[in-house]
């Protein structure tokens, strides 16, 4: 039996948070990898290791390593993505989903070390960058 690929292209590009004062993930840039996604992803008010303290400006994190799912064992496009890795101090999972050609993200972190932060869970809603077309 033959391993089927998912394509993550339909989750592909620029995707800009609706709410343009939240702190946390501010823009994801999702580009394909072969048959995985990589993120890049921009906070705005990311907590910083060594202060401990909310940062003014955009925090660009590392690129996180995503896995593109689909909806339906015999489906061949991208409808979701699981990441896992650091972001800043912290240790996070991303389960992002595509919902009416938005992209809804749910972010949960752990702070690690003698950080004393807690531990957060938030939703955040995208839609791609201006002039972007769906993929």
């Amino acid at each position: 039996m033959t391993a089927r690929t998912v394509d993550p292209a339909p989750l592909a590009g620029s995707w800009i948070n609706f709410d343009t004062a939240a702190t946390g993930i501010h823009l994801v840039d999702a580009g394909v990898d072969g048959n995985r996604l990589m993120l890049r992803i921009t906070e705005r008010g990311a907590p910083q290791a060594a202060q401990e303290a909310l940062a003014d400006g955009p925090v660009t994190g590392a690129a996180l390593p995503a896995v593109p799912l689909a909806d339906d064992i015999d489906a061949t496009e991208a409808v979701a993505f699981l990441a896992e890795g650091p972001l800043g101090s912290r240790q996070a999972i991303l389960c992002g989903y595509l919902n009416r050609g938005l992209l809804t993200i749910d972010v949960h972190t752990v702070h690690t070390g003698g950080a004393r932060m807690p531990n957060v869970m938030y939703r955040a809603h995208f839609h791609r960058s201006e002039g972007a077309e769906p993929r």
